[in-house]
């Protein structure tokens, strides 16, 4: 039986900045770059916080615990305070989108009213609170211990911050999107920013489910009912794919990590989306950005029978190109295995591959 996910890790408390909603973000931006350059201690900070914004001891030390520290923008080392990664990139960026996707991780669903106002431009406060909690209690369940109470505090914080942002605004009691509040959404979905690792592991047990049964080549049956679980399934088809073959290019062997624990691996469907490829893991491959490439454009292709590397043909006619040199050494190569072999590439998978889009 798997575990259950530690939701008690999510953090659900969200306090505002200092200042009217125009002065939040270039307020919290100003405390950002006095923590960056003076290296404070914590006391330090939140005596700072009380000096420059007259606040109480009480309330500038949960500015400090909670907008600072428990969003990730700061952290604490060696006693002295500095700004981890997130927080450097929203201090040199001042983008409001890197501060969404920094609260977003930190504080439930704070990207959820931009995915209702997407639907629902004019909508009054009541209504949008419903619908923001309908939308996210699912996602976050803790949030359904809140009380009427912290339901509204917490949903004011959140839309005083998308306010402070510019994505959001109120005219005549009503809430709708900013001019670059659309131009967001329509760009950035919602529903991608900060989604939980729960969701994915969610997404994750329904795959490996799949790769216990008949290998299906096409999605009918499996179709996904939201934006946000069909990117939590992409995710978790990455996870599962990429693990398989320990994170290594399963062609030219590359792996390549950054120092986050991030690798240069990518997942690619055997049958591609637009054909109505299925997620089932047999449908995947680990390979780097290249061979991704390659195999997606039919440069490449895996010989189902042996699991060989095969080249297009019209490559041999510029062979003397140390470009192309680079791909057809790779023919007859034998790819990487897998770790299970519950998830080596599926030969009707890789059958389709070598009939559709391999350049032959």
């Amino acid at each position: 039986m798997s575990k259950s996910p530690d939701l008690t890790k999510v953090k659900m408390t969200f306090y505002p900045m200092v200042g009217s909603v125009e002065k939040q973000f270039q307020n919290l931006l100003d405390t950002l770059s006095w923590v960056d350059e003076n290296k404070p201690t914590p006391k330090q900070v939140y005596e700072w916080l009380r000096a420059k914004y007259q606040l109480s001891h009480y309330f500038a030390r949960d500015i400090y615990t909670v907008l600072f520290i428990s969003s990730g923008l700061v952290t604490v080392k060696n006693e002295k305070c500095c700004l981890t990664t997130d927080g450097k990139v929203v201090l040199e960026t001042s983008s409001p989108f890197m501060l969404l996707e920094v609260f977003e991780k930190s504080f439930a669903g704070v990207a959820g009213f931009l995915e209702i106002l997407r639907s629902k431009p004019q909508i009054n406060s009541t209504e949008l609170i419903g619908a923001w909690y309908d939308l996210v209690k699912d996602r976050f369940p803790k949030m359904q211990g809140w009380s009427r109470k912290t339901l509204n505090n917490q949903s004011r914080h959140r839309i005083d911050w998308l306010r402070t942002m510019e994505f959001m605004k109120i005219e005549n009691g009503l809430f709708s999107l900013t001019e670059s509040g659309w131009l967001f959404v329509l760009e950035h979905p919602p529903e991608l920013i900060a989604i939980q690792k729960h969701e994915i592991k969610e997404q994750e047990k329904l795959l490996q489910e799949f790769a216990l049964d008949e290998f299906k080549p096409f999605e009918t049956t499996n179709k996904i009912d939201s934006l946000r679980k069909t990117f939590a399934r992409d995710r978790a088809f990455r996870a599962i794919v990429t693990s398989q073959y320990e994170y290594y290019c399963a062609v030219c062997g590359i792996k390549l990590p950054t120092p986050r624990g991030v690798y240069l691996a990518e997942a690619a469907h055997i049958i591609p989306k637009h054909s109505e490829g299925s997620d089932d893991p047999r449908n995947g491959i680990c390979l780097c950005g290249n061979c991704h490439w390659a195999f997606d454009e039919g440069v490449i292709t895996i010989k189902p029978e042996n699991l060989t590397v095969v080249t297009a043909s019209y490559l041999q006619k510029t062979r003397t190109d140390i470009s192309i040199q680079k791909i057809t050494k790779y023919n007859g190569k034998e790819i990487r295995s897998v770790i299970n072999s519950n998830y080596s590439p599926s030969k009707i998978a890789l059958e389709w591959h070598g009939e559709q889009v391999f350049l032959g």
